[in-house]
């Protein structure tokens, strides 16, 4: 009896590129247009300095980009730092429906795979539908329901960069099932890791994982067939097993990807409708020295994952719902410096901080936040968000991506590699090999 990792495998092997309807390939130049500009702003991060530091003497032959730099390293050690990039400052893409980071992992494992094998732009494209699709039908609720404690991004990423890396190698049917296998042994990630460096390590060893299980099977290097769905495998490992047919039914008719949402502030998804709601309400002229106290009403998961009262440095406050609120009302803005040293310690945000508090409703969607801010004369002022923008519901145009990449490789790539490199993404469909993006994305120094 074929075993549901064999016939996802199955499938994977059987798409086409003209499977995907055009606004699906549109959406997947989005995602690599969002992935660049999180990679970009987070490649000069002490977190990136400090890996490549690590493994400069262990690495191999430089083949492979490392985004944002002047450096190259062998095409597996490329792929784990720019994951570390991609992560960091928690800018990266979200799907609306799994809450799983899906781009990062796998398009760093392609993007160093497309430098040592010839990769077709539009396969690149491809096999990033393909590995996303992977990520959120392991994380699909009908599927299983897996343990808090794992993180849903690093645990089914590898898988997807395995997809991915397997599909755009062209693997047979038997070396994808193994791919899938080798990397599902591999999978790891723990959402303890928030606040630290090593969040974003998650990011970068699934894309290493991913880039290495779909090399290894290319060798006939084996995995177990049944390594998701069997009785000491992924699934009951780090849950409880649903549905499997879940992982292969209506394959094709919808695309994951469509899902796939940009973020408009660099920290964690479920802190956006309340940043929303502080921005308008800032909008409003409501300034922080009026404010007495500040009441958010939030999903219980926004307080699960970011309950942090008073976050000590930076990667703690982008998971600090109270922070990310007295950021927003403080200064009219969240971008990358609301998440600095000096931001944390601004008295103001840091009274405004300490003046807030945050109440779970159980019947709020994820995406759903209310602010209530009590003034210094006694007036209460509230402010509803149902969907933030950036959500499915209000998302981020084109140009509005393109700008977030501008504004995140400042400093980093001139206007005119930048310009390069959007037009890159845009026609990446026609170009004959994947490389031009880690071209357009090496700084020259």
């Amino acid at each position: 009896m074929t075993t549901p990792t064999r016939r996802l495998a199955h499938l994977i092997s059987a798409s086409s590129p003209s499977d995907l309807p055009p606004h699906v390939v549109h959406e997947a130049k989005r995602s690599i247009l969002n992935w660049l500009g999180a990679a970009l702003g987070g490649c000069r991060d002490e977190s990136v300095h400090l890996a490549l530091s690590a493994l400069s003497e262990f690495t191999g032959p430089p083949h492979a980009t490392v985004i944002g730099r002047a450096t190259r390293v062998d095409a597996l050690n490329a792929a784990l730092v720019n994951g570390i990039s991609s992560n960091i400052l928690d800018f990266d893409d979200c799907h609306a429906r799994v809450v799983v980071h899906p781009a990062a992992s796998i398009a760093c494992a392609l993007l160093a795979l497309s430098q040592t094998r010839p990769v077709r732009g539009i396969d690149f494209l491809h096999a990033l539908v393909l590995g996303v699709e992977v990520e959120c039908r392991l994380l699909d609720p009908r599927t299983a329901q897996y343990k808090f404690a794992w993180s849903p991004t690093t645990t089914v990423a590898g898988m997807g960069a395995a997809a991915a890396c397997a599909r755009a190698l062209r693997l047979t049917e038997q070396q994808i099932a193994w791919a899938l296998g080798i990397a599902a042994t591999q999978a790891s990630g723990l959402r303890e890791t928030g606040g630290s460096m090593s969040k974003a390590l998650n990011a970068g060893h699934s894309a290493h994982c991913g880039l290495s299980a779909a090399l290894l099977a290319a060798r006939g290097f084996t995995g177990s067939e049944s390594a998701l769905e069997g009785v000491n495998g992924f699934i009951v490992a780090f849950g409880d097993p649903g549905d499997m047919e879940a992982l292969v039914d209506a394959w094709g008719s919808n695309w994951h990807i469509e899902l796939n949402t940009y973020k408009a502030f660099p920290c964690g998804i479920v802190t956006h409708p309340a940043i929303d709601a502080c921005l308008e309400l800032h909008r409003q002229g409501i300034r922080p020295a009026e404010i007495a106290s500040v009441q958010l009403t939030v999903h219980p998961v926004a307080v699960r994952l970011t309950g942090r009262e008073n976050p000590a440095a930076p990667l703690e406050a982008k998971l600090s719902v109270a922070h990310c609120a007295a950021a927003a009302l403080t200064r009219g803005k969240v971008t990358v410096r609301e998440f600095d040293p000096d931001a944390i310690a601004d008295p103001q945000v840091s009274r405004l901080r300490r003046a807030t508090r945050a109440a779970i409703n159980e019947a709020y969607a994820i995406d759903e936040a209310q602010v209530e801010v009590t003034l210094a004369d006694g007036r209460t002022i509230r402010k509803h968000v149902d969907h933030p923008v950036g959500s499915l519901e209000r998302p981020l145009s084109d140009g509005q991506l393109e700008e977030k990449l501008r504004a995140l490789s400042e400093g980093v790539l001139t206007d005119a590699q930048v310009n390069a490199l959007i037009a890159a993404v845009w026609s990446l469909d026609r170009a004959e090999n994947a490389d031009v993006l880690a071209d357009a994305c090496q700084a020259l120094r």
